[in-house]
């Protein structure tokens, strides 16, 4: 029941009456609550207290030669915290009043009533949970605050917090370097506006002043400057609001990169970082974050469009850390059924539910140690979210049908293409949980924004299914790379690899022309919506005819899209989506909304 506070911790119970003890039990069973402890004396329930914890003590005042007020001086003494309710058939104001002043939750007098009872109960156990759930959100609080101060030292760019008055709250160490060479005077403690002129570093006050007047976000811009020294010296700056999640602002956070330095030692930016390929300077930011998280076990929350390489992210992340000999264990939210995405998490004992031949070990159990990727997060089921927090939470998890909790040390990275804080505002996703799996997020940049990469990914993508073909392809010309280039990629990384995949199955000679890419690459400015995929409008899509060339895929009609794709892949919906060059939870979704059926298909 909702009203519990944890179903398998105890209730004490103290009484020197057999009836009464048991008559208290049958009432609290009933309504879900248990197990139930009881005790007949005073010390009875001492030992009991020194034995295990509980989460709700109700005493009778009167234990032979102690009193019920003995025994709650005992509790306090003995730092137990839980709620205490004391009975009394004989009622007293001093004593009550000397059960109240030693923490006593509240009082009852004999004969007692069930409903009086289990309504004091609901009541103390309430207060209890808020005051166990304001503790933990502190510890929590802390500790979150220890891994982001440690984060905040590692990272190799300058950063800078700043309250509403612009005073400067923070500064990590790479922030005091630069600083004492652009300004000395800007420190922790400053005020930025009375260190900061037109002439010296006026840039930094003159970007805070704006984003906090209009809580928009100033993305990379670059400033040139001349050092008291008259060294010449460019900075890259980005700043961004602090949201107070009701919509203010607690002040902006400005990060500074020295790109003096990087554009000096230019030959020393990377292309690629583990599996992940780039040079592009969000690349390089990235890249930089994932090192500097990597270090650290905090939960991580990757965001980005479909198909910009979170699982990639995922596993740069796992390398990165010193988790990286341990599993990295992949579930894909959206590919797992709602009934048994639980069982899938948590495992379940055997007999737990019809089918349940066998123990299982969920993906949980299987990460120990390691990482766990939850990918496609906001997809799960609201159970399944208040069961995700609980682990989350505790590190702890209850597998279906067994009543042990089993503790496992997992790092958890959840990612999702969908805008999270949106679904916290509608109500289809929990604000704990968000704000539990986004400690430290990583947003990953669309294809479209990443400057020269697509170059870079489509000559990699050629080597690989060249190689994987068997064909002599050695290039693409420079016709269809324009085209590629000038693509919105609405479908990202994946959608240049499936394409390129095509072109490779329809080139026949060295070089990929731009006849072979497909129609709304070759069309894109005549297509209305260029930013989404076919599959991914409302609209009807239309591209031009081709009478030389007739492609189950080149029609106007989304479902005769899907079904050409099932049959050529033989009813492998993981194929169909490559072949349509959309994420797998699209071609689902799209599925269900054109009443397409498998079963009906000839396939």
């Amino acid at each position: 029941m909702e009203n519990h506070l944890t179903a398998d911790v105890p209730i004490l119970v103290v009484d020197d009456e057999e009836s009464l003890r048991h008559t208290f039990k049958i009432f609290l069973k009933r309504e879900g609550y248990g197990p139930i402890v009881l005790a007949s004396n005073f010390n009875e329930a001492l030992g009991e207290l020194t034995s295990q914890s509980f989460q709700l003590i109700i005493s009778d005042i009167v234990l032979g030669g102690n009193t019920g007020i003995d025994l709650l001086k005992r509790i306090r003494e003995l730092n137990i915290s839980c709620p205490v309710i004391m009975v009394t058939g004989y009622p007293h104001v001093d004593t009550a009043s000397e059960a109240l002043r030693l923490g006593a939750f509240d009082y009852i007098q004999k004969p007692v009533e069930k409903d009086q009872l289990l309504k004091t109960a609901r009541l103390a156990l309430q207060q209890y949970r808020l005051q166990q759930e304001k503790q933990k959100a502190e510890q929590e609080k802390e500790k979150y605050r220890g891994y982001l101060d440690t984060l905040f030292r590692s990272v190799s760019d300058s950063i800078l917090a700043i309250d509403n008055n612009m005073n400067i709250v923070k500064m990590n160490q790479a922030a005091r370097s630069l600083m004492g060479v652009m300004n000395p005077e800007v420190m922790e403690g400053t005020n930025l506006t009375m260190v900061c002129n037109e002439k010296n570093c006026g840039f930094l006050k003159a970007d805070a002043e704006k984003v906090l007047r209009s809580g928009v976000e100033i993305k990379e811009h670059r400033i040139e400057f001349k050092t008291d020294f008259q060294e010449q010296k460019v900075v890259s700056v980005c700043i961004s609001p602090l949201e107070d999640g009701r919509g203010g602002f607690h002040g902006v956070v400005l990060v500074i990169r020295d790109m003096t330095t990087e554009e000096q030692c230019h030959s020393k930016q990377r292309s690629s970082f583990h599996r992940m390929i780039g040079a592009s300077p969000v690349m390089q930011t990235v890249y930089t974050m994932i090192e500097n998280v990597g270090k650290v076990d905090s939960a991580v929350l990757i965001t980005g469009e479909s198909g910009t390489g979170k699982e990639l992210a995922t596993e740069a992340l796992h390398l990165e850390s010193h988790r990286k000999n341990r599993p990295l264990v992949k579930v894909d939210c959206t590919a797992i059924p709602e009934n048994l995405l639980e069982s899938e998490l948590f495992g379940h004992k055997k007999g737990s539910f019809t089918g349940a031949d066998q123990d299982r070990m969920g993906r949980i159990l299987q990460a120990e140690g390691g990482t766990l990727f939850l990918d496609e997060i906001g997809d799960i089921p609201p159970m399944m979210q208040l069961r995700l927090l609980r682990f989350l939470q505790e590190k702890t998890f209850y597998p279906v049908g067994r009543d042990t909790a089993i503790q496992v040390d997992v790092r958890v990275i959840a990612a999702t293409n969908v805008n999270l804080r949106k679904q916290v505002q509608q109500g289809n996703f929990r604000e704990d949980l968000y704000f539990r799996l986004r400690v430290i997020d990583i947003i990953l940049p669309p294809l479209r924004e990443r400057n020269g990469d697509v170059r870079l990914l489509a000559n990699n993508f050629i080597q690989h299914y060249a190689r994987q073909m068997g064909k002599q392809i050695s290039g693409i010309s420079d016709q269809a790379m324009d085209l590629l280039s000038q693509y919105n990629w609405p479908g990202n990384i994946r959608e240049l690899e499936h394409v390129i995949e095509r072109s490779c199955v329809l080139c026949n000679g060295t070089t990929i022309a731009k006849d072979q890419l497909p129609h709304e690459i070759q069309y894109s400015e005549e297509f209305q919506h260029p930013t989404a995929h076919p599959l991914q409008q409302n609209t009807e899509f239309q591209p031009p005819e081709q009478p030389q060339y007739t492609d189950p895929f080149q029609t106007n009609r989304p479902e005769d899209i899907i079904i050409g794709a099932l049959k050529k892949s033989g009813g492998n919906k993981a194929k169909a989506a490559r072949l349509l060059a959309i994420d797998r939870s699209t071609l689902y979704r799209k599925l269900k909304e054109l009443h397409i059926d498998l079963n009906t298909l000839d396939i």
